[in-house]
């Protein structure tokens, strides 16, 4: 059964940050684009890219975590230039419940002791 977050409006996720950036690939129309993660939680995220991506642009993600590989469907937010980066925001859509609850746990051991 897939899992849709839901944020809480009360209360944000709680944020994981990559000082080195984590390698993230997104595949879009069958093409993978690469990323550098620099923000992560269980709502979305940020990730460091060469180009923007439009806002509202969907992609397939697939990321390699301690807890095991988690694929979501996300969907890109504004982008932001960071010199010749571009920081781009995205919201996580979809996960199977087992992608949802590695990617969790993946959250924790880096919370506790490193990706």
């Amino acid at each position: 059964m897939a899992h849709f977050p839901h944020p809480h409006t009360s209360s944000r996720a709680p944020r994981v940050c990559f000082a080195a950036g984590e390698s993230i690939s997104f595949f879009l129309a069958g093409k993978q684009t690469r990323g550098l993660l620099q923000v992560a939680s269980t709502t979305g995220g940020s990730v460091r890219l060469l180009q923007p991506l439009n806002p509202g642009t969907l992609a397939d993600v697939s990321l390699h975590t301690k807890a095991g590989t988690v694929n979501a469907l996300v969907e890109f937010l504004q982008p932001r230039r960071q010199g010749p980066f571009v920081a781009q925001a995205f919201r996580f859509l979809a996960f199977d419940d087992d992608d949802y609850d590695r990617f969790g746990l993946a959250l924790q051991i880096l919370r506790n002791r490193g990706w």
